[in-house]
């Protein structure tokens, strides 16, 4: 026999979906300070893409001591940079001493090349940004 059943009323609210939170940013930056940590983030690409690898931490390093007392947001970011360089050499060792690690490189360095673009359109924007996968040796 099919009875159809009645549907009990519901008397609870509706749920409601949990609006982003918004990205830390820093406002009343100068030019210089976005311009610097967008430097940051983009040297090692363009050094690599040079063919001075080597320089792709030095560079971030060297603009970071700069920076780092004349803005915070560039001490953040400067220090981001050179917890993922490390962060990104050591991932390089580690995947050396596996067979899946050496297929694994190309992956390794797109995910580095495409993290370094974010970190820089979000110092562009004024956001602070981490790094995913990065060991946080400055704090």
């Amino acid at each position: 026999m099919n009875v159809a059943m009645p549907i009990a009323e519901s008397s609870h609210t509706p749920v409601q979906t949990p609006t982003p939170t918004p990205r830390l940013r820093e406002e009343g930056l100068t030019d210089s300070d976005r311009h610097f940590a967008i430097a940051m983030h983009i040297s090692p690409i363009a050094l690599t893409l040079l063919g001075a690898a080597p320089l792709g931490l030095i560079a971030p390093l060297v603009l970071w001591a700069v920076r780092k007392k004349h803005s915070a947001f560039d001490d953040d970011h400067g220090r981001e940079v050179i917890n993922f360089g490390i962060s990104f050499f050591l991932w390089h060792l580690v995947l050396a001493i596996t067979i899946v690690g050496v297929v694994l490189w190309p992956v390794l360095w797109i995910v580095g090349i495409v993290n370094n673009i974010r970190g820089a359109v979000h110092a562009g924007r004024g956001e602070y940004f981490r790094y995913p996968m990065t060991i946080r040796f400055l704090s």
